[in-house]
């Protein structure tokens, strides 16, 4: 009994905070700008915001692991890779949170392109599921997300990006009798770029569940390789930091989040470009 009270504890308080692994933000470049990111292009724009992925000019693949709070149980892990074609850009991602009490889960196919020197737009169409441990089955949905990024002026960049906007509902199997949605997000953001070793990016996040989240990032560049970033956001209160080393075809990120109640997240991302 004492087992099975421990076991529905850790759910519960998962469920209170798997609202973070709703959207599955990854990659550490961008945690260590608070994921203020929906205006920037980058790799990982296929987690949060598959325009950011339209300028990407050779295969890329990349993993990306988070430990939420230095909790075991609360991982986050990611593997992505993102294909130029004639046409457009594809990606393909898999992401995975949780532990073998309570999982939930991501894999998704998306298209990016530029449409003139200024404007990009993307989309993707992912299926996410949960999984309850001790016979209680899983269920799951599938979701639609969209965006875009505009160059307002010369490294002025607008980026809006819309997740859900038809609040998948889960599906019913065995006892996951929940009759829930997923939620729909919508974010949107301003990055300047004001020169080759400088970026701000700034962006306001609205889960319908909950009030707008402002997020805050910079990103300054030593010379060509090494890179610092910091970041911070709001609701809840977190202050982020990280740093990027880039080595000919490779690069990695380190970065970690603070909560003040909760703790550290610590976060790593390795990026391979295929020349």
């Amino acid at each position: 009994m004492k087992v099975l009270s421990k076991s529905m504890f850790i759910i519960l308080f998962l469920f209170a905070t798997a609202a973070m692994a709703g959207s599955f933000p990854a990659g550490a470049r961008l945690a260590g700008m608070a994921n203020a990111s929906v205006a920037i292009y980058d790799f990982w724009g296929i987690s949060h915001n598959q325009a950011g992925m339209a300028r990407i000019r050779h295969t890329t693949a990349a993993m990306y692991s988070e430990n939420r709070f230095l909790l075991p149980e609360m991982s986050l892990t990611a593997l992505a890779v993102v294909m130029p074609a004639s046409i457009g850009n594809l990606g393909f991602s898999v992401k995975h949170f949780g532990f073998d009490l309570y999982r939930e889960g991501k894999a998704g196919i998306a298209y990016s392109r530029t449409f003139g020197e200024r404007l990009s737009a993307g989309m993707q169409i992912s299926y996410l599921f949960i999984s309850i441990g001790e016979g209680y089955g899983k269920t799951g949905a599938v979701v639609a997300e969209m965006g875009m990024i505009y160059e307002v002026r010369d490294r002025i960049f607008a980026g809006a990006h819309l997740v859900n906007p038809n609040r998948s509902m889960l599906t019913k199997h065995k006892y996951l009798d929940m009759e829930e949605r997923y939620p729909a997000i919508f974010r949107l953001g301003l990055s300047v770029e004001f020169s080759e070793n400088l970026t701000m990016s700034v962006e306001a996040e609205k889960d319908i569940r909950h009030p707008i989240q402002p997020k805050f990032g910079v990103e300054y560049g030593l010379g060509h390789h090494i890179y610092l970033r910091a970041g911070i956001s709001t609701m809840p209160m977190e202050n982020t930091f990280g740093f990027g080393i880039s080595l000919g075809q490779w690069q990695l990120d380190l970065a970690s989040s603070y909560h003040y109640v909760l703790g550290y997240s610590p976060q790593a991302g390795l990026i391979y470009t295929f020349k």
